[in-house]
């Protein structure tokens, strides 16, 4: 009964707090959703009959630096929100999120904790990877919708059902690209037509782009342009491995004065990327000899986590991709032991304010959630490799 209560509890507080959050928002929409307000202004400028991919018309008007680079068709759907004013469309985007959010919350407790979910894990929802959560809601991004399309398309992986999970893959990256990444999964299913609906759904993901380019040649031609723009974020904004990567270079050269050739940086990068797939592959592999039942579910929490270390621009709120792997590996570890990966993220909490680590610390401190990723990542393929000790593996508890 105490237990019940402390759940009743916690989830009050957390709507309370979503509640204050929503009431923050609204009341101050000049601060907030910043990509939301570039994306609707780029749908009113084609409406208007102008080009959004041009900057000299988006951004005096969207009051922003930041490019549109999605493809032209997804224009079409923030067309949608140029038709109201901008404070009505504001509060229906903001909303609409919201109630996106609780029910992604919702599907991934039935579809892949049941008993292990509950209110411990919407604070980790909240709280987990700097409170990505927290950062997609103000951003005001397309990314969440992006989210639930993934999942619903993981879901059907794993059942099997795999022209569904191309549907809403394919759906997914319709708006960013960089989820068609994902068709992966299926060279990894046991799927006789596997590698028919891999070229398959691949053919329609290019005749979607293809046919955009023949209709509107310019349209295209500028979200090209804007999409290979490289943008100067970096740090806690853009946490990803290469971003990581360029941040030691530069903290290098203002120590020692020494500037290293960017190709290294290239290089470097690859040579992670390289060995991040390699294990990860291999750790597959290990799942599939294994035979444990709830394999494709593993399947598609190791790509995911791939997929964040080695997309070159990983955003901060991206990072909500990892919260079903990062908290099903912590309710269902068998073979390590936690406690030095604990000590790392209680120690990564507290500012070191010793000479030289302090920039150190501001490296760390900004990459804090591809540093944690990285960890989960590892504690994966060292649970997977594991399972060599033992035969055939049945699933954990309660699954």
């Amino acid at each position: 009964m105490p237990k019940k209560i402390a759940g009743i509890v916690v989830t009050g507080l957390l709507l309370a707090y979503g509640l204050t959050l929503i009431l923050h928002i609204s009341a101050n929409q000049d601060q907030y959703l910043w990509d939301f307000r570039t994306h609707r202004e780029a749908g009113k400028i084609l409406a208007a009959g102008s080009n959004p991919y041009d900057a000299g018309n988006l951004f005096p008007k969207a009051r922003t630096r930041f490019l549109y680079t999605y493809p032209p068709a997804t224009l079409f759907f923030y067309r949608l929100f140029a038709i109201p004013t901008y404070k009505t469309a504001f509060q229906i985007f903001l909303i609409s999120k919201i109630l996106l959010l609780i029910g992604l919350i919702y599907f991934w407790q039935r579809q892949f904790f049941k008993k292990d979910g509950g209110p411990l894990f919407y604070v980790f929802c909240l709280l987990a990877f700097n409170s990505a959560v927290f950062l997609d809601m103000i951003a005001g991004n397309i990314n969440l919708m992006q989210q639930a399309l993934l999942w619903l398309g993981f879901s059907f992986f794993i059942k099997g059902r795999l022209t569904l999970f191309c549907l809403f893959t394919l759906i997914a990256a319709s708006f960013k690209m960089t989820p068609i990444f994902f068709l992966i999964l299926l060279l990894l299913s046991d799927h006789k037509d596997k590698y028919k609906y891999f070229f398959g759904a691949g053919a329609v993901f290019l005749a979607y782009l293809l046919i955009q380019y023949m209709i509107v040649p310019d349209l295209f031609t500028g979200f090209i342009k804007n999409a290979l723009v490289v943008v100067g974020e970096k740090g806690g904004v853009v946490p990803s491995t290469n971003k990581l990567i360029a941040n030691i270079f530069e903290s290098i050269a203002k120590m020692t004065g020494l500037a290293l050739p960017r190709a290294f940086e290239a290089a470097i990068f690859g040579i992670i990327a390289a060995a991040v797939v390699f294990f990860s592959y291999k750790a597959c592999l290990q799942l599939k000899r294994a035979k444990i039942e709830n394999r494709a579910m593993l399947e598609v929490f190791v790509v995911c986590l791939v997929y964040a270390l080695i997309h070159p621009r990983f955003k901060d709120y991206g990072y909500i991709l990892l919260l079903v792997p990062s908290y099903y590996i912590i309710k269902n570890i068998r073979y390590t032991r936690i406690a030095p990966f604990l000590f790392l993220l209680f120690i990564l909490s507290d500012r070191m304010m010793l000479p030289i680590a302090a920039s150190i610390y501001d490296i760390i401190w900004a990459y804090y959630p591809l540093l944690v990723a990285y960890g989960v990542w590892g504690i994966y393929l060292h649970e997977i490799f594991s399972l060599a000790r033992e035969p055939a593996v049945k699933p954990p508890a309660g699954r």
